[in-house]
């Protein structure tokens, strides 16, 4: 019988205690290392596991419970490598399934260096792993493994919760700061995501001794005092760049950060309930903050109505692995693959730093936060292959064991509205730290990097910035409402720009994306899924492709999460390749070659002639537009009234919605 949740909490907390300072050797002790880790969580879970499983492509499988997980170890000393053993745990899975048998690949992959476990679902997403979790995290993160029992795992439970509550707090104090009128729209912004950092920043180390909630609990303490000095203070100091540093008071060894980020110190009042507000705030482990939470908190400055003009949905990580893994990650990890000398290595390893990668949509950062990830993860494959190399030709030293790493500088991107840009920054920021910490750099994430290459700006309107990469998720806007959402001067400005008439929102960003693209460039954009039908085909793909462009990857049809009620298609592509880019993927199946109607086929752009026989058969039908609309009741009783013909204008229409 599986244990309770208390229960499961105090046995991984006693696991992790015990195995924190073993060795942990893959072929001494992988084995008494798993039963310990099943048993855990109840007595069958260990009954189902099968050890040493020999496999078909040769080798064997360290751990394997059918129908459920596959699961390989690795020495610990290799828990800071886990990303260069990927490949075989990936290749045990796929080599699991046997369609004469019927035998389908288990769920899950669980790769594990006893102080660190990476969760995958490679047939959902297979380009990174859902999870990454340290040995003595596994209590705070147990919901993970409820596959194990039988369940729907939960990733980043914990996370998430820390992330809603963190948010709704937030809101809260902008709630009370705007009813106050304290300082104006923009200190108040400014003031949310100074102190959102200050609290990132203590909770990681990059402000000593918890200085943000002293400052705090010393304002709780002294009603007296103000937090326009105090905590302005602080925010000062932090955008102080003098070289000597205060050594004592309240400012004490405070760094300088800069990065724009402090440039303009924000100096508000708060009064005592709002500071008590921010207090408890800071008690969050800041650390376990995700990306999430800038999108939530964006949501949370413009409100609904605001959100909807701009079309900004949130795009959850696992939808942004769609665009990231086939244009960034895979392109990489074959390069990787295929370099045989370490000169071919270090000059991979000099075109990664020179990599840049531009949303030109950015929103608050989602997609360059996940690249950036990504991209360091990239890095330390190559840094680890480079050293492989070096040492199999007997040199001395590599390039691996330099202090040179991936830029932040080379993220980009181009937002309309400014807060979002603030946003896209920070979580840049946060994001070059945690990096840092799961890839156990060396890394100085302090001054903070110069994020210039994320402005505000129309993205149609601008001149875009070269990049090696382009990925994004463009407004949702269908071309009927365009004229409720868009000034005239924007308007006049896309027809004749654009010179296809209106079309969906999204239908401009692919034109001018294929517009900036040089030879071998690669691009993967979301889109409504109008991109591949009609009109707005000829305007978008056919575009791409005529400029150029091949299809390498897309989703034809995706029912879009969370609240943006549309079905979307996602397009990567490769902008005049060499050689014939391979493989092809269409709605995850290998293909030979896929067509701007996103169908498999050899030729890239199929356009049929229209049947006179079928003119003057059919149309779309009304549109209506406006705030025109009548009930059943109305109508009818405006038509029946007398002195007006109002049945010449008032008349009934049908649409295709279900009643």
């Amino acid at each position: 019988m599986a244990f309770s949740t208390e229960e499961i909490k105090a046995n991984l907390t006693e696991f992790a205690g015990r195995w924190k300072v073993r060795k942990g050797y893959e072929k001494g002790e992988a084995q008494t290392f798993l039963n310990e880790f099943f048993a855990c969580f109840g007595p069958e879970v260990a009954d189902q596991a099968v050890f040493e499983q020999h496999e078909a492509g040769g080798g064997f499988i360290d751990c394997i419970i059918p129908g459920v997980a596959i699961i390989e170890m690795k020495s610990a000393k290799e828990a800071a490598k886990l990303a260069k053993h990927r490949k075989q745990a990936l290749d045990y899975w796929e080599r699991s399934a046997d369609q004469e048998s019927g035998t389908a690949a288990p769920p899950y992959v669980l790769l594990c260096a006893f102080t660190k476990f990476e969760l995958w679902e490679p047939g959902k997403f297979p380009g990174a792993p859902v999870m990454e979790i340290e040995l003595d995290e596994l209590a705070a993160h147990f919901a993970a493994f409820s596959f194990l029992l039988g369940k729907a795992p939960m990733y980043h439970a914990n996370d998430e919760e820390v992330t809603i509550e963190a948010v709704e707090e937030l809101a809260r104090l902008l709630t009370s700061l705007e009813k106050r009128d304290e300082g104006s729209a923009g200190q108040r912004r400014s003031f949310l995501l100074q102190s959102v950092w200050c609290m990132f920043a203590e909770d990681t180390g990059q402000i000593n001794d918890l200085g943000f909630t002293r400052i705090l609990q010393g304002l709780v303490d002294n009603p007296d005092r103000s937090s326009a000095d105090d905590v302005g203070g602080l925010f000062e100091q932090l955008n102080n760049s003098a070289a000597e540093r205060p050594k004592h008071g309240m400012y004490a060894n405070v760094p300088y950060v800069n990065g724009s980020l402090f440039a303009a110190p924000t100096h508000l009042h708060l009064e005592p309930e709002e500071l008590k507000l921010t207090r408890r705030m800071a008690e969050f482990d800041w650390s376990l903050i995700k990306p999430a939470v800038f999108g939530s908190l964006m949501q949370t400055v413009f409100g609904p109505d605001r959100q909807h003009q701009l079309g900004a949905h949130y795009t959850p990580e696992a939808e942004i692995q769609l665009v990231v893994e086939p244009t960034i990650l895979r392109p990489w990890r074959e390069r990787i693959d295929a370099l045989e000398t370490f000169e071919e290595a270090d000059q991979a390893l000099e075109d990664l730093h020179a990599y840049r990668v531009l949303d030109p949509a950015c929103g608050c950062g989602n997609f360059l936060s996940v690249a950036y990830r990504e991209i360091r993860r990239v890095e330390r494959l190559l840094l680890d292959r480079t050293d492989e190399l070096a040492k199999s030709e007997g040199r001395a030293e590599s390039k691996a064991e330099r202090d040179s790493y991936f830029p932040l500088s080379n993220m980009l991107g181009i937002e309309i509205e400014s807060f979002a840009v603030d946003l896209a920054r920070l979580s840049l920021w946060m994001a070059q730290w945690l990096a840092g910490k799961e890839l156990n750099l060396r890394e100085k994430t302090l001054p903070l990097a110069d994020l210039d290459g994320v402005v505000r700006g129309d993205a149609l309107q601008i001149k875009w910035p070269e990049a090696e990469a382009i990925v994004s998720n463009p407004p949702y806007h269908g071309s009927q409402n365009l004229r409720g959402v868009l000034t005239e001067d924007q308007i006049e400005f896309i027809e004749n720009r654009f010179d296809v008439g209106l079309k969906d929102l999204c239908v401009y960003w692919f034109r001018k994306a294929a517009d900036a693209m040089r030879p071998g460039d690669r691009a993967g954009m979301v889109g409504t899924n109008s991109i591949s039908q009609n009109r707005a085909r000829s305007a978008s793909l056919n575009y791409v492709v005529q400029a150029g462009g091949v299809v390498t990857d897309a989703v034809s049809r995706h029912k879009w999460p969370g609240e943006a009620v549309v079905n979307v298609s996602i397009v990567n592509w490769v902008q005049k390749p060499g050689p014939a880019p391979k493989p092809l993927m269409l709605d995850g199946e290998v293909v030979t070659g896929i067509n701007t109607r996103l169908q498999e086929s050899v030729v890239p752009v199929e356009e049929y002639e229209v049947l006179d026989a079928n003119l003057l058969k059919s149309f779309q039908g009304p549109i209506p537009v406006g705030p025109f609309d009548l009930s059943i009741e109305e109508g009818h009783a405006l038509r029946k009234s007398d002195g007006i013909e109002y049945s010449e204008v008032v008349r009934p229409y049908l649409v295709g919605t279900t009643l």
